[in-house]
C-alpha cells in the first residue's frame, strides 16, 4: 500500500481566499542589469563638457577562465603530437578500460597454471599480449610550454647647460635718488597718457578714412546698379517735383518795382550725415555736368584740425551724394579740369594736393603728393587745372601761403 501524501502548511502561510488564489500577478523580465550604474558622465572633447553617457554596458559576467586546451583531432592538436614522436591513434577512456581489465584475466590464468601442471592437465597456451597504446586522461592533449622574451637595454639621455651669468649690484638710496625716481616715473605716466590720446586721434581719423560702402555688392547687384539709380532719381524727381517747377518756371513779380534789388527762393537742400561737423570750405560745378558740383568739407579753426570730406551731389538726387571721399586732412580748395570732366583737383590743409578720378570705384586719390616728392608746408588755397605741356602731359597749379606756386 502507499502512504497517503500529507500536505505540510507552514505557520507563516498566508490564508488567501479562492478569489486571491486566483488573482494573476505579471512579472516582465528584462535584461538590464539592476547592479549596473546609470549615471556615468564623461568628458566630451568636442563640445568641451562633460555628458552622461546614456549607453551602459549590462552584461554580467559570473564565471570566465581561459584556458589552453586544444581539441584531439585540430590540425593544431595533430602538429603538436607529430612533433612530440607519439604515432598512432589517441584512445579513449572505455577502450583503456577495456585492456585493463583483459590484462587483469591473463594474470588470474597465469597464476592457475601450477596447479594444473600438477593435477596432470595439459598446460593452456597464453595468448599472446596485445600491445599497450599510450593512455590518456582525457581527449584533449594539453602541452605546457613557456617562451622568454629578450629585454632591451634601458638608455639614460642627460643634458647639462652653463649655469647663467651673475653679477653682484649693491647702492646706497638717499632722499635725492628716491626724489629723482619718483620724478622719472610721473614723466614716464604722462608719457603715455599722451600715447594713448595720441591713439585715440588716430583711431578716430582712421575711421573717417575708412571707404564708402557701394550697393553693388555683388555680381547681381552690379547688373542692375544702373537700373536702381535711374528709378532712384525717378522717385526724388516725383517727390521734388515743386521745387522742379520753381526752378523752370518761377518768376518774382515785384522785382520789377524794386531797382537793383531781387528775391531769392531757396530751392535744393543738399546735406550728408557724414559731413555734419565739418564747414564748407569749397563749392564748384563740373564744366561738362551741369547738374553736378562738388563740395569740400573742413574747419577754418586751425587749432582744431582733424579730417575732411570731398561730395559730389547731383540735382537729379539731392537726397544722397553721387560720390563721398573721405581725405585725412581738411579740404581747402578743388577745381574740375576743362576737357577731362572726371578728374577733380584738391587742395588739403596741410599742404599737399591730390587728383581723384571720379569713374574709378576706389575713395583713394589717383595722386596724391607726399614730403618725398614736394608739397606745401602750409595749407593750399587755390589749384588750378593748366594747358597740357609739350609731352600732352596734364598738371595743374597750386598757390600756398608759404610764398610757393
Amino acid at each position: 500500500m502507499q502512504e497517503p501524501k500529507i500536505l505540510m502548511k507552514p505557520d507563516d502561510q498566508l490564508d488567501l481566499t479562492p478569489e486571491e488564489l486566483k488573482e494573476e500577478f505579471t512579472r516582465i523580465l528584462t535584461a538590464n542589469n539592476p547592479h549596473a550604474p546609470n549615471n556615468i558622465v564623461r568628458y566630451d572633447f568636442k563640445d568641451h563638457c562633460y555628458k552622461m553617457k546614456v549607453g551602459v554596458d549590462q552584461l554580467a559576467v559570473h564565471f570566465a577562465m581561459d584556458g589552453n586546451m586544444l581539441h584531439k583531432e585540430s590540425d593544431e592538436a595533430k602538429r603538436q603530437l607529430a612533433k612530440l614522436g607519439i604515432v598512432g591513434e589517441v584512445i579513449s577512456e572505455h577502450t583503456l578500460s577495456e585492456v585493463e581489465v583483459n590484462v587483469e584475466e591473463d594474470d588470474a590464468d597465469a597464476e592457475g597454471e601450477p596447479d594444473s601442471a600438477e593435477d596432470g592437465d595439459v598446460p593452456k597456451e597464453v595468448p599472446a599480449a596485445k600491445p599497450q597504446e599510450a593512455a590518456l586522461r582525457n581527449q584533449f592533449n594539453f602541452s605546457e610550454r613557456a617562451s622568454q622574451t629578450f629585454n632591451n637595454p634601458y638608455r639614460e639621455r642627460g643634458t647639462s647647460t652653463e649655469p647663467p651669468p651673475r653679477t653682484t649690484f649693491s647702492a646706497t638710496a638717499n632722499q635725492w635718488e628716491i626724489y629723482d625716481a619718483y620724478v622719472e616715473d610721473l614723466e614716464r605716466q604722462e608719457k603715455l597718457k599722451e600715447k594713448k590720446s595720441r591713439d585715440k586721434d588716430d583711431k578716430e581719423r582712421k575711421k573717417h578714412i575708412q571707404p564708402v560702402e557701394t550697393i553693388g555688392g555683388g555680381d547681381e547687384i552690379n547688373r542692375v546698379n544702373k537700373s536702381i539709380k535711374i528709378i532712384e532719381r525717378m522717385v526724388n524727381q516725383n517727390t521734388h517735383d515743386e521745387i522742379a517747377q520753381d526752378f523752370k518756371y518761377w518768376d518774382d513779380g515785384s522785382d520789377d518795382f524794386k531797382d537793383g534789388e531781387g528775391t531769392l527762393l531757396p530751392l535744393w537742400l543738399f546735406k550728408s550725415d557724414k559731413a555734419k561737423k565739418y564747414s564748407v570750405t569749397s563749392l564748384l560745378f563740373n564744366p561738362k555736368y551741369d547738374d553736378m558740383f562738388a563740395v569740400g568739407h573742413g574747419s577754418y579753426d586751425f587749432l582744431k584740425q582733424s579730417g575732411g570730406l570731398v561730395c559730389v551731389y547731383s540735382l537729379k538726387n539731392p537726397s544722397f551724394p553721387e560720390y563721398i571721399y573721405p581725405t585725412e586732412s581738411g579740404v581747402m580748395t578743388l577745381d574740375f579740369h576743362p576737357e577731362h570732366p572726371y578728374l577733380m583737383a584738391v587742395g588739403f590743409y596741410d599742404g599737399a594736393v591730390a587728383v581723384y578720378n571720379l569713374r574709378e570705384k576706389t575713395t583713394s586719390p589717383t595722386y596724391k603728393s607726399s614730403a618725398k616728392n614736394g608739397k606745401h608746408t602750409d595749407p593750399v588755397w587755390q589749384v588750378y587745372w593748366q594747358e597740357n605741356d609739350l609731352d600732352n602731359q596734364l598738371n595743374f597749379f597750386s598757390i600756398s601761403s608759404d610764398g610757393r606756386v
